[in-house]
């Protein structure tokens, strides 16, 4: 008797785990049975008591600033009752369908495309944040691209089950509530028919949409490594046709960077867990990059070896995980309590990207992951962009507040200008404390304040940094930020015995293509001649015309990887009064293409160099304290 009284006991606690309160949502995504590229979504829904409600995907989500409209990938939506009968489900908007007799609903199902292979309308998805269905291959589940929530129900908790081949791993910053089980052992999921009897089921819990939205997965045959970060587990996870790159590979270029960051945060991270979520394609694809969560980053890059994108991907890795300070635990409002529909922007897109973009730089300098010479020249090229590419007069709150609306084409100034107002207030706040307080100590202080749980008022927040640090910074934000002034470069990097020169003019060697001369064509990946106006002297010399497409240069062929390090080498072999040679494709009047040689003889040309910066060999003592605390290590 007492055997079975623990027996029964067990079966209790067990069948508690999985019971379904009236206010969670319990979704099933099955990615054993793909029909057309697309996957069933099953939802049992919290109980609703309107006899109307409308069911939503999202429009947009944190992190990447542009419409998505996942909606549209949605197919055959529909609503049952408890009998099995179909309820009146009208489809409002992309985004939207509105459900009658709610009240009586019990299931929801609808299937849904991908975004990275499909021919559904609009606007292409941000590589990083979009979904992935390759049968018995690769799984990008993005959560907006699958999964969706009632009005005013958005707090609740979000259980999910992932129903798997056996050889798949889900990868993702979430700790699973089980993995691997049967689809018999009591799971509430009697009407999945499995393709195969081995079947698994990992099953997920997150305490509202924001959490579940927040949390990304890749399901994948695995090839994984762990890093472990002061006490943290970070886990990185790769999906490489062919193994073109392997995890050990990316864990070994970046181990040396999280070290670093890890020492840059005071020794501790805000997180246990951390996973880099690593989606390498053969597909052509128009962007390639990262979108950062609280708990994870996603990879979307061109799949060939580590060492040809090494510098491109340290450069995403470190601006990501940076995301574990902000937004994680200093957010607005406007975050904390985020319209995946109609969303309100914060504005302060210098604070969540900008600052962030610093770090991921500042930290290299401080432990020589780069020399402080190169990081100077990244400032230069951040400078460069943000007066050549964008509206350097352009206040950085109107540009936050309206990125979506009237200044789409700004938001790229937040990693550029963004990051060099982080600069600027880091200076500043060094040269008001002797070097000792700088933005790292700031953020560790909003942080502090504020935390997880915790939003600040949009409006307030620059009242709270100046009450936290000097009168001085409250002008500087009023000037630079919410203000049209450009940054005073000079002024600040002077701080810290950085000589600036806003242009300076050489005579030297060219290939005669600027920056803004060439364009790209990611599907037939093909480098070609978009501004030929932009062309100088030594460019023009050869009769490039725009829609060249180049396709050798002095009898090597340009390769489809690694262009930038081809062009250094080209570049270091030329010397003047030597031939020079463009291979290109010519598109002529009847539509064919005909390949030519042009050939110029190698002279120098007047070159403009903008933004100039050097350190000063002599600081005085006041400088050097400000450049101490800037680009060295704390000891």
């Amino acid at each position: 008797m007492k055997k079975l009284a623990i027996y029964l006991l067990a079966m209790v606690v067990h069948l508690a785990a999985y019971a379904l309160p009236e206010d969670q949502y319990v979704y099933t995504l099955d990615l054993t049975v793909v029909k057309d590229d697309q996957v069933q979504v099953i939802l049992i829904p919290p109980k609703i008591k309107e006899p109307e409600t409308t069911f939503y995907m999202p429009k947009i989500i944190p992190g990447t600033y542009s419409v998505a409209d996942y909606g549209r990938f949605v197919q055959d939506f529909k609503a049952f009752d408890k009998k099995g009968r179909e309820l009146p489900v009208e489809k409002t908007s992309l985004n939207s369908w509105k459900i009658s007799k709610s009240n009586k609903l019990v299931k929801v199902t609808y299937w849904v495309k991908d975004s990275y292979d499909n021919d559904v309308d609009g606007e292409a998805i941000f590589e990083p944040a979009g979904t992935n269905i390759e049968e018995g291959k690769n799984f990008v589940i993005n959560s907006a691209g699958f999964f969706g929530y009632f009005e005013n129900m958005t707090r609740s908790p979000f259980k999910f089950n992932v129903i798997r081949d056996p050889k798949m791993y889900g990868s993702t910053g979430l700790i699973a509530l089980s993995t691997g089980q049967s689809l018999d052992q009591g799971l509430g999921l009697e009407e999945i028919k499995p393709t195969t009897t081995d079947s698994r089921v990992d099953t997920y819990l997150t305490e509202n949409y924001d959490h579940l939205i927040d949390n990304p997965l890749m399901y994948c045959e695995p090839d994984t490594s762990i890093i472990k970060v002061a006490g943290a587990e970070v886990l990185i996870s790769t999906y490489s046709p062919g193994e073109v790159v392997k995890s050990e590979e990316v864990k070994g270029a970046i181990e040396q960077l999280l070290m670093a960051q890890k020492e840059y945060l005071g020794g501790k991270l805000p997180v246990d867990k951390y996973a880099f979520i690593c989606y390498f394609t053969e597909r052509p694809v128009t962007s390639v990059g990262a979108l950062e969560h609280s708990y994870s980053s996603l990879y979307s890059m061109r799949n060939q070896p580590i060492n040809t994108m090494i510098g491109m991907f340290n450069r995403f890795a470190a601006h990501e995980f940076f995301h574990i300070v902000t937004p994680l635990n200093i957010h607005s409002q406007e975050i904390h309590h985020f319209d995946f529909n109609e969303p309100k922007m914060s504005k302060h897109l210098w604070l969540y990207e900008g600052i962030t973009e610093f770090f991921a730089g500042n930290v290299q300098a401080k432990y020589g992951i780069m020399s402080h010479e190169q990081y100077l020249g990244t400032l230069q090229n951040k400078m460069i962009a943000a007066s050549t590419r964008f509206n350097d007069t352009l206040a950085f709150t109107d540009l936050s507040k309206y990125t979506l609306d009237k200044y789409p084409d700004q938001y790229g100034n937040v990693y550029e200008k963004g990051a060099l107002i982080g600069v600027c207030l880091d200076l500043k706040l060094r040269s008001l404390s002797d070097g000792k307080y700088g933005v790292q100590d700031m953020m560790a202080d909003l942080a502090a304040k504020f935390g997880k749980d915790q939003a600040f008022d949009d409006e307030d927040l620059f009242d709270i940094i100046t009450e936290m640090t000097y009168p001085e910074i409250r002008t500087f934000f009023s000037t630079y930020v919410e203000g049209n002034t450009p940054l005073p470069y000079a002024e600040m990097l002077d701080l810290a015995g950085v000589d600036y020169k806003p242009s300076e003019k050489r005579m030297e060697i060219s290939m005669g293509m600027p920056q803004g001369t060439f364009g790209y064509n990611p599907e037939l990946r093909r480098l070609f001649i978009a501004n030929a106006e932009r062309l100088n002297d030594f460019g023009k010399a050869f009769g490039l015309k725009n829609g060249d497409v180049l396709v050798g240069i002095n009898g090597k062929e340009i390769p489809l990887s690694g262009i930038g390090a081809f062009f250094q080498g080209i570049r270091a072999e030329m010397k003047v009064g030597e031939e020079f040679t463009y291979t290109v494709m010519r598109q002529g009047e009847d539509g064919s293409e005909v390949k030519l040689d042009l050939t110029a003889g190698i002279f120098e040309v007047e070159v403009e160099y903008l933004h100039i910066l050097s350190l000063n060999e002599e600081p005085d003592e006041s400088q050097l304290a400000v450049r101490n605390g800037w680009l060295t290590k704390n000891e």
